[in-house]
């Protein structure tokens, strides 16, 4: 059986698509990956669904992946699909498992949960005729109805399945509104020449703003949190040296890939740096899985830089609100063990969520002032604090009227995009324009906010840049010489 998988995502890594083709591949079936990388808000245009409906048109099913923010793009894929070449549809990812019955008001199946071990059997009845709307983990829209049956299986073995598929033969990405192959030149350039993969499923936490809580409670009474065993994780990436050789980084984007024993951190390094030795990135750590040794291992197998999660310097919306066991003492714990190793690593990448309507402008300015105490250099992502559906949050700010328009303020919205504010601005204007400490601290001293002298002190800072920047242009075209 043929099955083209999409995915809309800007990042062409697409984790989940490649492993459900790999499996399905296992089982003898034909698929087709199809990439779509433009960002939600970007439609798209008649030639490109032309475009897609032609190079799919073979597929006796296609899958389409989604995150909240790809709903309206899945929607007029999906539509498109249909009234072209009339296919059976699917969609899966972390919306339709979170809101199927919402998705199966314009899609045929909905998967809920992990695929992998329900997508063979469900191909299966479909291929040989079967009735295929009792199979476990998927949602059907059926003659005018909408079955949601019960989950299936939590994969507990994480070793037992294949590696994730990067055979470019039958993969196609979208350039300039057609569907072209992707080959290994344009897989290695998309992706930085980086093996992104995974070493872990779940989380050992329960954060209020994550999906993890509710993929939890789907899974009530399994294990969610499930590692991969050392020799696993290393015949993967001998696997890829050998059979593609033009990735030069191996990315590990984990939820909680430090939550290991000191000890199982040891055996993968040493594995690694005798077997592997490409630079190496860590994702996903917190403060409380961050030890000397771990770091420290890491960095003798060849870590070119991690990111930590610190989110906040408030202990108060750490515990109460982000339901995240991590003090402030921790954090700073952490910061000390990854200055002993600033020099021989990259600049750690480092996570804020701004935007919390619970949080005081005390608490975020005490979260500046952290800032300034992070080991240069370093890179900060801010998040703007979104209310996915599915998470804890989400409810709380239902219940607290906080949510005006569910599409405009949480589907159409980037969780990268800042509201303008004060406290905002200073921590893109420290963070991107490496804003002198100095500075920071005279935008957040206490006498200068209480006089009210802030606004025109920014405005004042911000004018001399600017003209700075100016006179320094000035200066380059006036050195010119003329022709």
């Amino acid at each position: 059986m043929r099955i083209a998988l999409i995915s809309p995502y800007e990042s062409i890594a697409s984790y989940g698509i490649r492993m459900l083709s790999s499996v399905l591949k296992q089982a003898g079936h034909e698929t087709q990956l199809v990439f779509l990388p433009l960002h939600f808000r970007q439609s798209y245009s008649l030639a490109t669904l032309n475009a897609i409906c032609k190079a799919v048109s073979k597929a006796h099913l296609v899958g389409i992946s989604l995150s909240t923010n790809y709903m309206q793009q899945a929607i007029i894929l999906t539509r498109a699909l249909k009234q072209h070449n009339g296919q059976l549809i699917i969609w899966g990812g972390i919306h339709p498992t979170i809101e199927p019955e919402e998705c199966l008001d314009h899609t045929d199946i909905v998967c809920i949960g992990e695929a992998e071990a329900t997508i063979v059997e469900l191909v299966a009845r479909i291929e040989n005729k079967k009735d295929y709307h009792t199979t476990h983990g998927f949602g059907f829209a059926h003659e005018g109805e909408k079955l949601i049956n019960s989950i299936g299986p939590l994969i507990t073995d994480l070793d037992a399945l294949p590696y994730p598929d990067y055979d470019c033969r039958n993969h196609l990405i979208l350039s300039d509104e057609q569907l072209v192959p992707l080959t290994t030149p344009i897989l290695a350039r998309r992706l930085e020449g980086q093996y992104i993969t995974m070493s872990s499923r779940g989380c050992v936490y329960n954060c209020t703003f994550c999906c993890n809580s509710f993929l939890k409670g789907l899974y009530q009474g399994d294990r969610w949190f499930r590692r991969r065993s050392v020799p696993n994780l290393i015949a993967e990436l001998e696997w890829v040296k050998r059979e593609h050789p033009y990735f030069t980084e191996i990315y590990y984007d984990d939820d909680a890939f430090l939550q290991r024993s000191e000890e199982d951190i040891a055996q993968f390094c040493e594995a690694y740096k005798e077997k592997i030795g490409l630079p190496l990135v860590i994702t996903g750590i917190t403060p409380l899985t961050l030890t000397d040794t771990k770091l420290r291992c890491l960095i003798d197998a060849g870590l070119a830089w991690l990111r930590m999660g610190i989110q906040t310097a408030s202990d108060r919306v750490n515990r109460d609100i982000y339901n995240r066991p991590i003090a402030h003492k921790e954090t700073e714990n952490a910061i000390e063990i990854i200055r002993r190793y600033k020099d021989q690593m990259g600049p750690v990448r480092y996570d804020f969520v701004l935007d919390n309507p619970w949080e005081t402008t005390e608490e975020n300015l005490r979260t500046l002032k952290l800032m300034l105490r992070l080991p240069r250099p370093y890179a900060i992502n801010t998040y703007s604090l979104t209310f996915f559906p599915g998470t804890q949050l989400y409810e709380r700010a239902k219940c607290e009227k906080l949510i005006d328009d569910t599409v405009c303020d949480i589907y159409a919205k980037s969780y990268k995009e800042l509201r303008n504010s004060y406290v905002n601005r200073l921590f893109m204007f420290y963070c991107l324009s490496q804003l002198p400490p100095w500075v920071l601290r005279l935008f957040i001293n206490p006498f200068v906010l209480a006089t009210r002298l802030n606004y025109p002190l920014w405005y004042g800072y911000v004018a001399c840049r600017e003209l700075k920047r100016r006179l320094r242009n000035l200066r380059h075209r006036l050195k010119r010489p003329t022709s």
